[in-house]
Parts: C-alpha cells; sequence; structure tokens
C-alpha cells in the first residue's frame, strides 16, 4: 500500500508520544517554534546533521496526507514536557484540528486528547486495570459503549485521516551530533521533514 493510501495506527506495541495537526507542515512548524520558543528550527533535515538536546523535537508531514506529526525525541512515559497543552496552543493558533496521542507498551496504556479551534473535543485514555476514560463534546458515545480501547482509537484515527506510523531514530541520544534517519518513511514518502530544539535545558 501506498503512503497515500495509509491510514489508521501502524503498531501500539512501542511508547509514542505524538502531536498530529490537521495543517501543513510550514504552518505547523513555524506555530510551534513560536509556542515552544525553539532555538533552532531546521528545515527538511532528512539525512542532515543535527545536534539534539533533551528537548528536541521532528516535525514531518506525509505526502498525501492532511496531518503534520510532531514528535519529541528522546521520550519517556510520565514526561511532562511535551503533550495536551501542544495541541490546545496549535489547535487554537492554526484555527484547526489538533491531536495529542499516547501509547506504552512499557506502561500499558493507550490515550488521546482531541481539539478543534482550542476548544475541547474528545478524550479517551486506558489503562491496564483501571477503567475506561472517555469523553466527547461531537459525538453521542460513552465509556461503556466501548469495548475495545485498542480498536476504537485505531478507528477514530481512520475517521480522521491520519496515519500513525511506526518510526524510530538509532543513537538520538541528548548530546549527539548524527544524520537523523528515520527507520520507517523514506525521503519519497514525505513532504518534508524539519528539526526544532530548545537549547536551555541540559538534562538527560
Amino acid at each position: 500500500m501506498s503512503i497515500e493510501q495509509r491510514r489508521g495506527i501502524e503498531t501500539i506495541d512501542r511508547n509514542q508520544n505524538l502531536l498530529l495537526v490537521r495543517a501543513p507542515i510550514e504552518s505547523v512548524a513555524e506555530k510551534f517554534s513560536r509556542a515552544r520558543r525553539a532555538d533552532v528550527w531546521e528545515r527538511d533535515i532528512y539525512d542532515r546533521p543535527i545536534e539534539i538536546t533533551a528537548e528536541s523535537y521532528i516535525v514531518f508531514q506525509f505526502r498525501g496526507h492532511p496531518w503534520t506529526i510532531v514528535e519529541q525525541l528522546n521520550h519517556h512515559p510520565g514526561s511532562l514536557m511535551f503533550g495536551e497543552g501542544d495541541a490546545i496552543t496549535l489547535s487554537w493558533f492554526l484555527s484547526t484540528r489538533a491531536i495529542y496521542y499516547k501509547c506504552s507498551d512499557t506502561c500499558g496504556y493507550i490515550g488521546y486528547n482531541c481539539y478543534d479551534r482550542g476548544a475541547f473535543a474528545e478524550m479517551l485514555y486506558f489503562e491496564e486495570e483501571m477503567d475506561l476514560l472517555f469523553l466527547s463534546d461531537f459525538r453521542e458515545v460513552k465509556a461503556e459503549d466501548i469495548d475495545d480501547a485498542f480498536n476504537f482509537t485505531y478507528a477514530f484515527m481512520e475517521e480522521q485521516d491520519i496515519y500513525i506510523p511506526y518510526v524510530y531514530y538509532e543513537n538520538a541520544k541528548v548530546g549527539s551530533r548524527l544524520n537523523l534517519r528515520p527507520k520507517g518513511p523514506t525521503l519519497d514518502d514525505l513532504v518534508r521533514s524539519d528539526f526544532e530544539r530548545i537549547d536551555y535545558i541540559g538534562i538527560n
């Protein structure tokens, strides 16, 4: 299947922490850079050397897809650096829909927070041995209607015209300077991939 046709979630067997914004990469990268007060914003960095700090982000968009994805490098489950607030901010700045998506096979959870023009639209959170949390302002669905949180989340992403890929970056450690080659999409799959970095955080 070509990249233009793919939708849904590639896999849940990993740790992911993503911001999804329904807007072109140039707009998303520019607003995210302003919101985060990034010290560095480098465009089109696929296979070019970059320096990674404790707060570094990859921004990319697939060909034929309306959503741009922002991913924090070196994210650890439980980290509060990046998340729901970014979705609210970019959704409001760009007058569009934005989603903060989180999934961890290490901690056994999945969830998302969706905002439309800065306003709450829908949220889901599921963790093993806990009750499912679900609220929606745009459809008549209740938590008790959801039999499988993973299948429901997959269907939601498909309905929103989103593709969440299995992408990882080898040797992307704080303090490294390397040619960032994502394992997964190729250069032909991308409209562009950008890099943003905040330098004032010096921790691992």
